[in-house]
């Protein structure tokens, strides 16, 4: 492979991880509205359809969370190792901004449904500056990749 079959490989590949960024923030959209519908509800929930919705939304991440390892193994093979370090970085945050996500539903929800509102609602305080320092590390990380990229790119023209 040349020089520039090697860039365009990059390119692809970066490519595919954008989009499927882009399908993981949508499926954050999906899997918080559902659960402002679920909240909304109280007392009354409609538990098995948001356990539907939260099952179809497992499964939307993981096959995101395959698809992005397989990239990553592609970037690493081709010899894009600091690439590869970057996209690790990433899904490992993503997985802890999904673990904080549904930490923080179950807050809400003890929150809404508890006695010792102020104690609960302080967890969710706690629990919300938690996700938002997790996506301020996503938006950094996806920075550095731009960067690794744009040196890689500039390296090759």
């Amino acid at each position: 492979m040349s020089l520039s079959e090697d860039t365009v490989s990059l390119n692809g590949l970066i490519q595919k991880f954008y989009l499927l960024q882009e399908e993981r923030a949508h499926t954050y959209r999906l899997f918080e509205e559902g659960h402002k519908i679920y909240i909304a509800s109280a007392p009354n929930y409609n538990f098995l359809k948001f356990r539907q919705l939260v099952n179809e939304v497992t499964q939307e991440f993981k096959r995101i969370s395959v698809a992005i390892i397989s990239i990553e193994k592609q970037l690493r093979f081709n010899g894009f190792a600091k690439i590869a370090d970057i996209v690790t970085k990433l899904q490992e945050s993503e997985k802890n901004k999904l673990e904080l996500s549904a930490k923080l539903q179950i807050a809400k929800q003890q929150a809404i449904d508890g006695a010792d509102l102020a104690d609960n609602w302080n967890q969710v305080v706690v629990i919300k500056q938690k996700v938002r320092d997790v996506i301020d590390s996503v938006n950094e990380q996806i920075l550095e990749l731009r960067q690794e990229v744009q040196d890689v790119d500039n390296k090759y023209e």
